[in-house]
């Protein structure tokens, strides 16, 4: 099977595509965490942690239990618990690597 017209680049996306429909679109990056994200943290009984190692390979790790297991140490810090698994420590070994 062959695409035709494949888009190869940001330019040509935004050509067809157009840029973001509202300024809030653009600013929606946060710096640190806000009520909102710590409410939702709060509440949560399940998170994904993505990491990549030094080549840049990605893994990401599901961890979960009763909301609230996932502490907030302050606005950009979060501790995530540990629980048994695979005994593979992806997620650590990338960090080992590619903090």
């Amino acid at each position: 099977m062959k695409f035709n017209n494949v888009i190869r680049s940001e330019a040509e996306l935004r050509a067809r595509m157009g840029g973001p429909i509202a300024p809030s679109v653009v600013e929606k990056t946060l710096s640190s965490l806000d009520r909102h994200c710590l409410t939702f943290i709060k509440r949560s009984p399940f998170v994904l942690i993505s990491s990549s190692n030094a080549e840049g390979r990605m893994d990401i790790s599901p961890k979960g239990d009763v909301p609230g297991f996932v502490k907030v140490l302050d606005e950009q810090t979060l501790v995530i618990p540990d629980r048994p698994g695979n005994q593979r420590f992806d997620t650590f070994r990338n960090l080992f690597e590619s903090p």
